[in-house]
């Protein structure tokens, strides 16, 4: 008897592959069941996740990624509200490859900064920054992030007065140049991730 074998995380396969069995995984995005055998039913590759126990199948196509709940973006702030900062996504981290699929625009409502009571936007980001932030919300544009954490929040920033790169001094931005005193909802990587 021809004995069928399952795959592995990130391997290539094409429609009508074989993956497994019901017992083993639920059928994701990219699967059917017949029979209670799972086969693939898109070429692309193989996303088995654990904790779902769920097996699906990522095209390999062109398709520009879309931001998901959970992911981390790294975006460039275009605008700051009252109650709100207005940025462009970048890109997805761990998505190096890709440009981002969506409109671009996303929000940091002023509730989702960070832990406890924010005064003002203004002392959290200014046009120009770069953050690093987590999606909350992507069912409606624009995409709602959150940079709660100490990971998260800007990662690159310059001086409002001089345009020159700040760099950290404990939890302020100093200006090398002018001497300009900032402040920011930082990220614990401000200055260490490539852009």
């Amino acid at each position: 008897m021809d004995e069928k074998k399952g795959v592995k995380n990130g391997d290539l396969v094409l429609p009508g592959d074989y993956l497994g069995v019901i017992e083993e995984y639920f059928p994701g995005e990219g699967v059917k069941e017949d029979n209670g055998e799972l086969y693939a039913i898109r070429a692309g590759r193989v996303r088995i996740d654990p904790d779902r126990m769920e097996i699906s199948v990522e095209p390999v196509t062109d398709t520009p990624p879309l931001p998901q709940i959970g992911d981390i973006v790294i975006a460039k702030v275009i605008e700051v509200k009252p109650q709100a900062a207005i940025v462009q996504l970048v890109k997805i981290e761990g998505r190096n490859d890709r440009e981002i699929a969506t409109s671009k625009l996303a929000g940091i409502h002023i509730s989702q900064v960070r832990e406890g009571y924010v005064d003002g936007m203004s002392n959290e980001f200014k046009i120009g920054d770069i953050v690093r932030a987590r999606v909350i919300a992507n069912e409606k544009s624009p995409i709602q992030l959150s940079t709660r954490g100490h990971d998260l929040g800007v990662i690159y920033a310059l001086c409002s007065r001089c345009r020159t790169p700040l760099v950290r001094r404990g939890d302020r931005l100093i200006c090398p140049r002018c001497g300009h005193v900032e402040t920011r909802k930082l990220s614990a990587y401000y200055r260490k991730l490539k852009v």
